[in-house]
């Protein structure tokens, strides 16, 4: 578990062994709270890092992480498939058993729980740094013209190498570095409205990628390499604690690692049940084949990411009680999965045909405010010492989730194709019950007490 070590001769108190007023003992997370709120109120050339020009630092890395992520073909992007098929000529299933070997890095990731804070700005820049020099990579073989043969697997090579960095470098870096330079205010702008923007960015990005020629889909991938190269200097502005000087710390004290909290566990819990059906996995594919056959499955998809976009853009960074409005969310989500469910397969009629999109577009849009909700919850539960593990282990609970729910997803479209004249098909029975199962796990007194930043 990582631990932040200080040198007790810094201006900077050690929470563990430095004492309070009176001489008692100050609480971890008391005062690795307090630290935070100094930090965040530390004017201009300070010792600490300066208050202004870092939020829009924050932004830049959330605006630009989408685009980055489907050129290098992190969770199936999809800048990354259509150069990998169109561009480099390589076979469907090798593309998707390089997709699927990203699932090795979950067990480096886990690992990489224990990397301690004060790396996480310096791994942040370096995987910004490998990103740039994968994304040149990528440019030089779609310029080229590489199509089959060993040079185009260097690209397949790219995306799962790029897979590795995510898990080590950037997972265990983005979310602990927000949680320690910002306030709740703050980082939930960020993680909102910052998704919303990088959200709708990528989605041009991949029309022009789509649209564009050999030079532009080669110019692309260079500029959104050298746009990577530029944050990882920009990167350099972010706060994180300085290393610490472990000699002058008591091995005790070392040893003194605090455990992540119930709460905590509740809040991976729902989350693993969420990534599993309240995301409806592979909906389109279940539309095609079972539900909606020859619907526009583009209008489909627009819908179902516009939700997203419009529950992360209208989100308030003043919600205090995010138990509840996560609950609320929840019950939200569950009437909108009922209301699939009573449509009946294929869908013909008008009223039917309103029903599904809208229950798709409210289902989108409170299954992200659920997520959103999480992870503020999560932010408020860590301090410095446990937030590098706590972000970590949430990330990797999230993603091995939706994999698994994918997967899962699709065997469920399979048993419902020839199922399509029952009431309720297995895939809807299977989006029902976990709908139901994270409502009922967000009804949580631990959830419902929400700390403040």
């Amino acid at each position: 578990m990582p631990h932040r070590d200080l040198d007790p001769t810094s201006p900077v108190p050690n929470p563990l062994i430095v004492n309070g007023a009176g001489g008692r003992p100050l609480n971890s997370r008391t005062t690795a709270r307090r630290r935070r709120t100094e930090l965040k109120n530390a004017p201009e050339g300070t010792g600490d890092a300066p208050r202004r020009g870092r939020l829009w630092r924050f932004f830049a890395v959330a605006l630009t992480m989408p685009t980055l992520g489907s050129a290098l073909g992190l969770d199936g992007g999809a800048i990354f498939q259509i150069a990998a098929v169109e561009d480099l000529g390589l076979d469907p299933r090798t593309i998707g058993l390089a997709f699927a070997m990203g699932m090795l890095s979950v067990p480096i990731q886990v690992l990489a729980a224990r990397l301690p804070l004060w790396r996480a700005g310096r791994n942040l820049q370096l995987f910004l740094l490998v990103a740039a020099v994968e994304c040149a990579v990528l440019a030089v073989l779609v310029g080229l013209d590489v199509v089959g043969g060993g040079f185009a697997l260097i690209a397949l090579a790219v995306t799962v190498t790029a897979e590795v960095n995510l898990s080590v470098l950037y997972a265990p870096s983005w979310q602990p570095l927000l949680n320690y330079g910002l306030t709740s205010q703050e980082r939930q702008r960020v993680n909102s409205w910052g998704r919303a923007a990088g959200g709708l960015i990528v989605a041009g990005a991949v029309l022009l990628y789509g649209s564009g020629g050999p030079v532009l889909r080669t110019a692309m991938f260079a500029v959104i390499g050298a746009v990577a190269l530029l944050l990882a200097v920009a990167a350099r502005g972010i706060p994180a604690p300085d290393r610490p000087v472990e000699r002058d710390l008591d091995a005790s004290v070392l040893g003194n690692r605090p455990k992540l909290s119930p709460t905590m566990r509740r809040i991976y819990l729902i989350l693993a049940v969420a990534g599993l059906a309240t995301a409806w996995p592979l909906f389109l594919v279940y539309a095609d084949k079972v539900l909606w056959p020859g619907a526009n499955l583009g209008m489909l998809g627009a819908v179902q990411l516009g939700g997203a976009l419009l529950a992360a853009a209208s989100w308030r960074s003043s919600h205090t009680d995010l138990g509840r409005y996560a609950w609320q969310a929840g019950l939200v989500l569950l009437t909108a999965t009922v209301a699939l469910a009573v449509v009946r397969a294929p869908v013909d009629g008008t009223t039917e045909q309103v029903i599904t999109v809208a229950a798709l577009a409210v289902a989108s849009a409170a299954n992200l405010t659920i997520l959103l909700a999480m992870l503020e919850r999560a932010h408020r539960d860590v301090d410095e010492t446990t937030s590098v593990r706590a972000m970590t282990l949430l990330d990797v609970v999230a993603s091995t989730s939706i994999q698994v729910g994918l997967f899962v997803g699709g065997l469920l479209v399979s048993f419902s194709i020839d199922r399509a004249d029952w009431p309720l098909d297995p895939y809807r029975i299977w989006l029902v019950a976990g709908t139901a199962a994270v409502a009922m796990g967000l009804v949580s007194p631990a959830l419902r007490r929400t700390p403040t930043d």
